[in-house]
């Protein structure tokens, strides 16, 4: 065999040799690295979708209107590259928390409660499946946005710790504490022709609670996050006491705060007809006496539900 002969086999396999080289360190470094690079852009856009539909919760809390719509598309899947199509997936759902973060009572002249109502609360989260990066996930509950690791782990986005969670929530003017005080409030009506009395209050109750039958979705794709508003107003011509207060240790002071200072206000502007009850009084609950043989009050509760579903 002659030797020039074998120069061009050895350069081919030479050849050859370097592109299997490339290739394998392509799929080895490259690919997985534009893949992770791709997969945390996704999870940011979650990040800024979570933010986002949580300032559309604070708007329909505090705003307390009727048949307010709002939507949020989630990515759930990303890592997908030009060179490489597959895709991540994730997991998108909500559901009711089990500890009100209030309790609002009616009772009448005879004693008999005529409404009660317990404020409810959602959370709401993202899981990833099949990750090319980390299993980062999101969870909104109580007002706030937490970071999740691995299903197990999780710290508050924009808080050093839940130690500063919980003092925002505690810190007069503050984002959550304001969020809490939303919940709650009281408005009155003064009747000039009866010395001044109050002729009517307006209690203002939000409750937050899921979508019966829209709780979950799975998907590469994209899911979407729903936000819907329903106000009803129910009067009432013969209470005799309000009492309301809250065992949630995050949303105790600001619902409390909240209430106390609308009925100080009422107090101060009708003081003959409306009469704060510190005996009754226990914890975290206040007791206010509607005088109604001094000059009739009517009672109008309206109640604010925010449902939140995902499609």
């Amino acid at each position: 065999m002659r030797d020039d002969a074998l120069a061009p086999v050895i350069a081919v396999m030479l050849i050859l040799a370097a592109i299997v080289t490339f290739l394998s360190i392509w799929n080895a470094v490259y690919v997985p690295a534009m893949k992770q690079s791709g997969e945390v852009g996704h999870l940011q856009n979650v990040e800024s979708a979570f933010q986002h539909f949580s300032a559309d919760i604070d708007y329909a809390v505090s705003s307390h209107q009727d048949h307010i719509s709002f939507s949020e598309p989630v990515q759930l899947g990303g890592g997908d590259i030009m060179v490489n199509l597959l895709k991540s997936s994730g997991t998108l759902s909500v559901q009711d928390e089990n500890i009100p973060i209030y309790t609002l009572n009616l009772t009448d002249g005879t004693g008999t409660p005529v409404a009660l109502v317990n404020g409810t609360m959602v959370n709401f989260s993202y899981e990833p499946t099949n990750n090319f990066w980390q299993d980062q996930g999101y969870r909104w509950q109580d007002g706030y946005i937490n970071v999740t690791k691995y299903g197990i782990l999780s710290t508050p986005l924009g808080y050093y710790t839940m130690t500063d969670v919980e003092n925002n929530f505690n810190t007069s003017g503050s984002p959550l504490m304001t969020f809490a005080e939303s919940f709650g409030s009281v408005n009155y009506i003064i009747n000039q022709s009866s010395g001044g009395n109050c002729s009517s209050l307006d209690l203002w109750a939000t409750n937050i609670s899921s979508s019966p039958d829209r709780t979950f979705v799975s998907s590469n794709g994209f899911g979407t996050l729903r936000l819907t508003s329903a106000l009803n107003a129910t009067s009432f011509a013969d209470i005799a006491d309000i009492s309301y207060g809250s065992d949630n240790s995050l949303f105790s002071n600001g619902i409390l705060d909240s209430w106390n200072a609308s009925f100080g206000e009422i107090q101060a502007a009708c003081p003959d007809n409306i009469v704060y009850d510190p005996v009754d009084s226990n914890g975290n609950y206040r007791q206010w006496h509607i005088l109604q043989t001094v000059s009739p009050v009517t009672v109008n509760l309206h109640m604010v539900k925010v449902e939140i579903g995902v499609y």
